[in-house]
């Protein structure tokens, strides 16, 4: 149980920036490099605002960067530049500017953050951290929310219809631009949600957020673009494999093999014949016997 409620916990974490992640692909075609510079962002705002109550903490860092990512979408990604890899390399360049900013302002100590609900639950028997136990549930809900919204509200089939074929939603009537920046803004608000809700949990530092990236791009690797559904289970799937390999070997076995078999499942799934048979099991449909 206690590995149950960790996979829990760490797939909280991961989904939350990875479906962030995955709804901004879909939207832009853009993968978004500093999501985990965000990350950061809703962290050190949690550690640095200490008067108010940790809720009203996580809600002013989610207030104070819808205006920034909505600055970083106009002024750098409005216009399409030149390939993927241009876009690639201007969120990359973002996110060493607020690292650089972060440890400008902040230095590179690392910083704590109190979690505000203290004591264990126990859990079918098992004593778990209470707080650790809240933040997974609450980062779940959140993950529950945003796929009923993409699957069940004419904001998500509009999402979807972006990104399976933008030129047609545009003849459709759909403002491909505006939906851009919406889910820009509610991705990396996903991401600044993680950061801050994880504070207590997490060393608080200007680099934090690169450790946490190389997961959350694997398990967009691993999805399909504008199924967000398949983003949450790839990052559930990497929350279990890493807490599981933890489980059984040391930190450092465990992340030399959490990097090996990653990185194999993503060489794998990117050859053709995989593309196909992955295409060809979501088109089947099993008869139903006869009675």
């Amino acid at each position: 149980m206690d590995v149950l409620l960790a996979i829990l916990t760490l797939f909280g974490l991961y989904g939350l920036t990875t479906l962030g992640m995955a709804v901004i692909f879909a939207a832009t075609r853009v993968v978004n490099l500093a999501q985990g510079d965000l990350i950061m962002v809703g962290a050190y705002t949690a550690a640095v605002l200490t008067g108010p109550a940790f809720g009203w903490r996580v809600t002013l860092a989610l207030v104070a960067s819808a205006p920034l990512l909505l600055l970083i979408e106009r002024l750098l990604l409005r216009r399409p530049l030149a390939d993927g890899l241009a876009t690639m390399l201007v969120t990359w360049g973002v996110g060493m500017a607020l690292r650089q900013a972060a440890e400008l302002w902040f230095t590179s100590t690392s910083r704590s953050v109190d979690a505000p609900v203290g004591g264990t639950v126990t859990v079918l028997g098992t004593p778990y951290p209470a707080y650790r136990l809240v933040c997974g549930l609450i980062a779940v809900a959140v993950i529950g929310l945003v796929l009923l919204a993409a699957y069940r509200t004419d904001w998500g089939l509009t999402l979807r219809a972006v990104a399976d074929n933008p030129a047609m939603a545009a003849l459709l009537g759909t403002d491909p631009r505006r939906l851009r920046t919406i889910a820009f803004i509610l991705g990396g608000l996903l991401a600044v949600l993680a950061g801050a809700l994880y504070s207590p949990l997490l060393a608080v530092n200007p680099t934090m957020g690169f450790g946490l990236l190389v997961p959350v791009f694997f398990g967009l690797l691993l999805s399909r673009p504008g199924a967000l559904g398949t983003a949450a289970g790839a990052a559930l799937a990497i929350a279990a494999l890493s807490v599981l390999l933890r489980t059984w070997l040391t930190d450092v076995l465990a992340e030399v093999f959490f990097y090996l078999i990653v990185v194999a499942v993503a060489a794998l799934r990117s050859r053709p014949w995989i593309r196909r048979y992955m295409s060809w099991l979501t088109r089947v449909r099993v008869p139903a016997r006869a009675s």
